[in-house]
């Protein structure tokens, strides 16, 4: 787990030092993989390999997405008790870069977002 972490505090810092401010819109998400989204078994004769983030940022309420993938998006806030409740969620299909999320949605929020069999989590203020 450190491995990866690391991997990807690497990743993140040497992304923000070659692509610039001009590529990027708005402020780069940070999306932790949380694992998959069923108990699947790998499948034979594919070696293990890092699994990379989807490449998301967000400006006000619109997210921006710099991989051409199609993605399940689950907003979801906490309760006092710690229980996560989905407040919204949408389907962003492969031809998309941008999706607004509804701009009754101001505070804290968890994302998640889902990607073939990978969940990857991380939060969000709007």
């Amino acid at each position: 787990m450190k491995t990866f972490f690391l991997t990807l505090c690497l990743s993140l810092a040497a992304l923000n030092t070659f692509a610039g401010d001009s590529l990027m819109i708005g402020n780069p998400l940070l999306l932790l993989y949380d694992g998959p989204v069923s108990n699947t078994e790998p499948r034979p004769g594919y070696g293990r390999a890092p699994i990379c983030a989807p490449s998301v940022s967000i400006d006000d309420h619109t997210l921006y997405f710099w991989d051409s993938c199609a993605f399940l998006i689950y907003i979801k806030e906490e309760d006092a008790d710690g229980n996560e409740q989905v407040v919204y969620t949408t389907n962003v299909t492969a031809d998309e870069t941008s999706t607004i999320l509804p701009s009754e949605l101001v505070g804290n929020y968890i994302i998640e977002v889902i990607r073939g069999e990978q969940c990857f989590i991380g939060e969000i203020e709007l």
